[in-house]
């Protein structure tokens, strides 16, 4: 009777046929070179809310945009090399980059009250609709993206209050981002000579002069509004 229960356990894989403690059952030895730019990404976003808690805004920006290149690098990396746990652990590290820190980067720098309904209103709707842009992402495997980007959303609202712009402006940015993160609206990749142009403006951004700041508000907002334009017109060309 054990023999036969121990024999069940084994079928369905209770008990692992080489003993629990094998290096290929052990997540970490999963891990790709591609997969490191993942958790780069999510630790960025940990460090840049620790940072803003601290108000020490500019570090707070600069791991925010860190964040969005180790996001395009470990696209990059899975596409030429492959990865394993980044197609699951993506979104996790997105959500707390691009969805969760933005929120927490305005809430701090505009001192925001808890009883501004409006505000929670509108940073609910952007943290729920990007995690919704990104599960979709993820089952579609397009090579486009269907909606805006949550990291060109990021971008342009820190930009924005990094710049201390309006309130009222951050907000209505914040909302009309969040639709466009679940709208059927097609962006292109950001790849060749645009992915360069992009990285170049990114880091003169993390200078913190606010010239480059709205360089790069700028260019993102283009992206956001041109986007889908240049996306018509391509796949008519095609």
């Amino acid at each position: 009777m054990g023999e036969r229960a121990a024999e069940d356990r084994k079928v369905e894989g209770s008990i692992p046929s080489r003993g629990i403690f094998m290096k290929k059952e052990n997540i970490l030895f999963k891990i790709t070179y591609a997969d490191s730019f993942t958790i780069v990404n999510g630790i960025c976003g940990l460090l840049s809310v620790l940072f803003i808690l601290y108000s020490e805004i500019y570090f707070a920006f600069v791991f925010i945009l860190i964040a969005v290149l180790a996001d395009g690098m470990d696209g990059i990396m899975a596409r030429k090399y492959g990865g394993f746990i980044g197609k699951y652990m993506d979104e996790f590290s997105d959500t707390i980059s691009f969805c969760l820190a933005p929120c927490i980067f305005v809430f701090h720098i505009y001192e925001i009250k808890l009883d501004n309904f409006l505000f929670l209103f509108v940073s609910s709707l952007f943290l729920i609709f990007g995690m919704l842009h990104l599960v979709n992402y993820h089952i579609g495997e397009k090579n486009y993206f269907v909606g805006i980007t949550t990291p060109a959303s990021a971008i342009i609202v820190v930009s924005m209050s990094y710049l201390n712009l309006p309130l009222i402006t951050v907000i209505f940015a914040m909302f009309l981002l969040s639709l466009l993160t679940i709208s059927s609206f097609p962006y292109p990749r950001i790849e060749k000579h645009f992915a360069v142009v992009a990285c170049i403006i990114i880091f003169l951004a993390m200078t913190g002069i606010d010239k480059f700041v709205f360089l790069l508000l700028f260019s993102t907002s283009f992206y956001a509004v041109c986007g889908p334009i240049y996306m018509k017109i391509y796949t008519k060309e095609k």
